[in-house]
């Protein structure tokens, strides 16, 4: 039997998507993480879970010793993108499809696709890399930036630490409080190195593309104040549609440049004056409802695509533009008032609507609950037929 090996998972959302749908198909399933992941007791029973350093060469080896004949069998991807890069390259070394890893390793590093958006003169904010080692020369290289700016260190993943400051002074304290924690911190992905970019003002849009194709997007809704918390995302774009081209064709030059065209990838981006600019490129499959939200507005199952895709199938990516149908996640956050909450799942649903809800403890987040809206899917008969995948 084939068997799916997935390198870096979280305990939410994509993750156990992708897990139910591999054993959906009679896949075996198994989930390489850190010994820091937890994951034990997260998916279902039949799921084998190693636990491992995050390193390609440690992953391969332990694969090539629990499956020996891995180019018949096996299939490699990710759901987080702390292993994207790990995932490729493993991908890569077994000789089993996957997108072009040297590619995914560049663009998984904050700094690296900064450089590639320069470099293919692509929007993007204006940004420094700074080193926390040598506070001194954070102080004078902050002197060549306007502000407001946006901290963001360049292990984080999920928006973890990434904090906007309006002044010199206060932009100070917290290089100074990251350089303190890069001191002590075990977390497997810190780091030396912070980004520091000039804040752009304007709406932010999570752009999903597969196979290079523009596949949906949605806008992004984040809690008030200076920590960019995730509120939930929206079909409903409040875009007209030359911004929303704009957008398109944005996203679309970034990923055929950074040669991510095999498979998914999710682009963070912020419209400003009409004008679109790539905050980040993430090469693998999107979280946080963002697969579920292009499934039910757009008619684009990019999970079930991505299996297909590692089974040897053909996939055609359908020709559309504005969404088919409403949905949005909104999520409960530790800061909403006590009783906005769910402590199980449950649904509510008739022919028009469908609404699904229950607990999401994300401590990283802030995050304790989801509420998730969707309408029935109304594809033209045009996207019928264009949306079809091929075996």
């Amino acid at each position: 039997m084939s068997r799916l090996i997935v390198i870096g998972t979280r305990k939410t959302g994509s993750s156990l998507a992708l897990v139910r749908a591999a054993l959906d198909r009679n896949l075996d399933v198994t989930v390489i993480g850190s010994p820091d992941d937890a994951l034990q007791g997260v998916f279902p029973a039949q799921v084998d879970i190693a636990c491992m350093a995050r390193d390609a060469d440690v992953i391969t080896a332990w694969i090539r010793e629990h499956h020996p004949d891995p180019d018949r069998s096996l299939r490699v991807t990710t759901a987080n993108d702390s292993y994207a890069a790990v995932a490729a390259t493993v991908a890569d070394a077994l000789g089993l499809p996957g997108p072009d890893a040297p590619c995914v390793v560049r663009a998984a590093s904050k700094a690296q696709q900064k450089e590639l958006l320069a470099d293919c003169g692509i929007p993007s904010a204006e940004c420094l890399v700074v080193k926390l080692s040598d506070l001194p020369v954070c102080h004078r290289q902050l002197d060549y930036l306007r502000f407001p700016v946006v901290i963001k260190p360049v292990g984080g993943t999920a928006g973890y630490g990434v904090r906007r400051y309006d002044s010199r002074h206060d932009a100070l304290d917290y290089l100074a409080s990251l350089s303190c924690q890069a001191r002590t911190e075990t977390r497997a992905d810190a780091g030396d190195a912070v980004l520091i970019e000039t804040y752009l003002a304007g709406s932010e849009y999570c752009v999903e593309y597969f196979d290079g194709r523009y596949v949906g997007a949605l806008r992004k809704l984040k809690r008030y104040g200076e920590g960019f918390l995730e509120r939930g995302y929206t079909s409903e774009l409040d875009l007209d549609e030359p911004s929303l081209r704009r957008l398109i064709d944005c996203g679309t030059e970034t990923v055929v440049r950074a040669g991510l065209t095999w498979g998914p990838v999710h682009l963070d981006c912020i419209v400003s004056d009409g004008q679109p600019h790539i905050v980040e490129i993430n090469p693998r499959i999107a979280g946080s409802f963002i697969c579920d939200i292009v499934r039910d507005a757009y008619g684009f199952d990019a999970i079930a695509r991505l299996l297909d895709k590692l089974e040897g199938k053909r996939v055609v990516v359908p020709e559309l533009c504005a969404p088919g149908a409403f949905a949005r996640v909104d999520f409960l956050l530790d800061s909403d008032p006590v009783p906005w909450d769910y402590t199980q799942p449950g649904e509510l649903k008739n022919g028009d609507l469908h609404v699904s809800y229950g607990p999401q403890r994300l401590p990283s987040r802030r995050r304790r609950a989801y509420l998730y809206l969707r309408s029935p899917f109304q594809p033209e008969a045009e996207r019928v037929s264009h949306a079809k995948t091929i075996d």
